[in-house]
């Protein structure tokens, strides 16, 4: 038996490089720049709940959510609302299932702390247009998370592309163990309230 990232004899070197060589499959797998931008987690929740208790949320903060989110991606930030007082706004859906842009843009004002939004749905299976999400809300200086759990198993999914901040999912939707989750930030977004140790 051989801790990751604790021991110098043969097994721990082994297990540590197998450990990272999984970051780096999950990195190429989403197209991330980097493994480093990669962190091991629980479950896709404990993934947004990191996001959600990183931000340093307090009373009178904006989070903008839509009405087709999983409980993973509601839960966090009703926790914040009750917590820290801070304000969920929430983007009405089409008959459809799609956001309307032009709602998103306005419900982003000068108090929004984060866009918190599915890539894909579980209910309705529609998928967001995910890029153009993002361009909206960070041309006004507010970083963008998605709940992938639903899209990375139901197409390819390019961070990178789509301009995410942050990216949640959970490994047992991709036919993986249960017990892990996988979470995305850009680097710039690495601060020190989200250095996770995930060892």
């Amino acid at each position: 038996y051989a801790n990751v990232h604790r021991g110098i004899h043969a097994l721990a070197n082994e297990t540590t490089q197998a450990y990272e060589a999984a970051r780096a499959t999950v990195a190429r797998f989403i197209n991330a720049p980097s493994a480093e931008n990669i962190v091991f987690t629980k479950s896709g929740t404990q993934a947004i709940n990191i996001v959600a208790n990183g931000l340093g949320i307090g009373a009178g903060d904006e989070i903008v959510i839509s009405e087709m989110e999983h409980h993973s991606n509601i839960v966090p930030w009703h926790f914040q609302r009750e917590r820290n007082g801070a304000v969920l706004k929430w983007l009405d859906i089409d008959e459809d299932g799609r956001i309307d842009l032009d709602a998103l843009d306005a419900a982003i004002g000068p108090k929004t702390k984060i866009v918190a939004v599915t890539h894909c749905s579980n209910v309705l299976g529609a998928r967001t247009p995910a890029r153009e999400i993002a361009r909206i809300a960070n041309a006004k200086g507010v970083p963008v998370l998605f709940d992938g759990c639903q899209a990375a198993v139901h197409g390819n999914v390019d961070v990178q592309e789509i301009g995410a901040d942050f990216y949640a999912f959970t490994g047992h939707k991709l036919y993986g163990p249960t017990g892990i989750g996988v979470l995305y930030g850009k680097a710039e977004r690495r601060t020190s309230k989200f250095m996770v140790h995930d060892e």
